[in-house]
């Protein structure tokens, strides 16, 4: 039952803090301190921008963005119009860039958004863009960085679970994942657990959460959402 309350952003008990106020599973932690290590040796001042988030946290992210209390925008961060889409086409464009709760790899602990502080200001906040890991961009380094060492599997066990567009969730090169880890959660997401999650129904350990927004439309198409945005290598 543990695990499976890991995989759904359910627990924290696996959980450690990195800085500056962070949580990761524990393996994932001494990895990164690692990779930041040979980063270093680089010149790169390899930072998290993101780490674990809970199944609650991401409901909210995904409700706000149905009913448009947060912004959603487009792979080049053009501001996207509610009205505009049907809402099966709303939730597509939710999903390119934010995955429904319990489908997070954020929730394992195992997953980071990275980003160098060594090329930006002090007081930089990262947009977590394509623009800033792209040619032009202030991450391109640390991207070319990561891309050799991965390439090579030499990486300290870290790759990118959406290094390329396969039609779901859009690439990421800042998302990086601790495979020796995330690969123990990845196959334990299953929509029969997660639909009574959704619509509000208590978990294993009796916890009743917030329901998902849009939950009509996701039900008759849930297969297909699982096949889409959950399946990586």
């Amino acid at each position: 039952m543990q695990q499976s309350l890991i995989a759904f952003g359910l627990s924290t008990e696996h959980l450690v803090s990195i800085p500056p106020d962070f949580r990761v599973e524990n393996e994932t932690a001494n990895a990164f301190q690692a990779l930041g290590r040979r980063a270093a040796e680089r010149g790169l001042d390899l930072r998290v921008a993101s780490a674990f988030r809970d199944y609650d946290r991401q409901v909210r992210i995904i409700n706000d963005k149905w009913t448009g209390a947060r912004p959603v925008t487009d792979g080049e961060g053009r501001l996207l119009v509610r009205a505009r889409h049907d809402d099966e086409e709303w939730l597509n464009l939710i999903l390119r860039f934010s995955a429904l709760p319990g489908m997070s790899r954020h929730h394992w602990g195992t997953d980071l958004d990275v980003w160098d502080a060594s090329a930006v200001d002090v007081d930089y906040r990262p947009l977590l863009s394509p623009f800033e890991y792209g040619p032009s961009g202030p991450f391109c380094e640390m991207t070319r960085w990561l891309d050799e060492l991965m390439a090579a599997h030499d990486a300290e066990g870290f790759y990118r679970p959406y290094a390329s567009d396969r039609g779901g969730i859009a690439p990421e090169a800042w998302h990086i994942s601790y495979r020796p880890a995330a690969i123990k959660y990845q196959d334990m997401v299953s929509a029969e657990l997660l639909i009574p999650l959704w619509r509000g129904e208590p978990d294993a350990r009796g916890n009743v959460h917030e329901p998902l927004a849009m939950l009509e439309v996701i039900e008759p198409k849930v297969d297909h959402l699982m096949e889409r945005f959950v399946a990586v290598p």
